[in-house]
């Protein structure tokens, strides 16, 4: 980073609430444990505030409400786990290498956060850092070693260019194009099942029985011997002869002849 960085700081996270503890020695391989720490070892309660100045990064203690710095862990670049070390026990407490920056003397002391989501933003910061500062030296090191005076997004963008060139494919005046289509030795597609036609077409079998696809059968014969609307008008039929009955028809009321009417009156 430019020497013009390195005089800026920029605060990473802000704890609101932290307490610090005195604590034993170290137990063994295990590691630190919050459990072993009792309520007679705080020292201080105050306000934590992670800075990055630069590559550097600090973790201060101050005083909530003057804001005096009360104790400073520096955090050398891949070195985090040795100055700010997790306990074994839980996720919100953390030992502190604090370093004493007249004598340069470091003591040992634990950290502990009211609220579990506090403590995973605190660490989460610390790794952020530890990224952005690796990502910062791998960029200069990319441009260092590109061309002299073009940087590595000008390159890259170049060689893009050059792989995705814009090509004309349209065809020339005077150009053709010739396509050769091999016809396969034995076709049984939908054409070669058809019969050969002597035209230019295609030709379909005749229908079933040899006549007209469109012929209609003709009609039944027609077993009336009265002429009506149902009658064949091309059928030739006897005429309708009519006999007169053997006996005349009597009128179911008898009838008189004068003399008989004249002669029941006078009775």
């Amino acid at each position: 980073m430019a020497s013009g960085d390195d005089t800026v700081e920029h605060t990473l996270y802000i704890g609101r609430e932290v307490t610090l503890y005195t604590i034993p020695p170290r137990p063994g391989a295990g590691g630190h444990k919050s459990g072993d720490w009792k309520t007679a070892d705080k020292i201080f309660a105050g306000r934590l505030r992670c800075v990055a100045t630069g590559e550097n990064c600090e973790v201060r203690v101050e005083d909530p409400n003057t804001g005096e710095l009360y104790v400073t862990t520096p955090v050398p670049l891949g070195q985090r786990s040795v100055a700010v070390e997790p306990v074994s026990d839980s996720s919100r407490y953390f030992v502190l290498r604090v370093v004493d920056p007249t004598s340069n003397r470091h003591v040992f002391l634990g950290l502990g956060f009211t609220e579990r989501g506090d403590a995973f933003d605190f660490n989460v910061a610390l790794s952020d850092h530890e990224k952005q500062v690796h990502r910062a030296r791998e960029a200069q090191e990319a441009a260092a070693s590109g061309k002299a005076g073009q940087p590595v997004t000008s390159l890259a963008a170049g060689d893009v260019a050059s792989l995705y060139k814009k090509q004309d494919l349209s065809l020339k005046e005077g150009e053709t194009i010739k396509i050769a289509m091999k016809k396969p030795a034995n076709s049984s597609g939908f054409l070669s099942s058809l019969p050969a036609s002597g035209g230019t077409g295609l030709s379909l079998p005749p229908p079933p029985g040899g006549g007209s696809s469109f012929g209609l059968a003709p009609p039944p014969a027609s077993t009336s011997s009265q002429g009506g609307y149902g009658g064949n008008s091309n059928t030739t039929s006897s005429p309708v002869q009519l006999t007169a009955p053997a006996q005349p028809l009597q009128s179911p009321t008898q009838s008189f002849g004068a003399g008989d009417a004249r002669s029941s009156i006078c009775k």
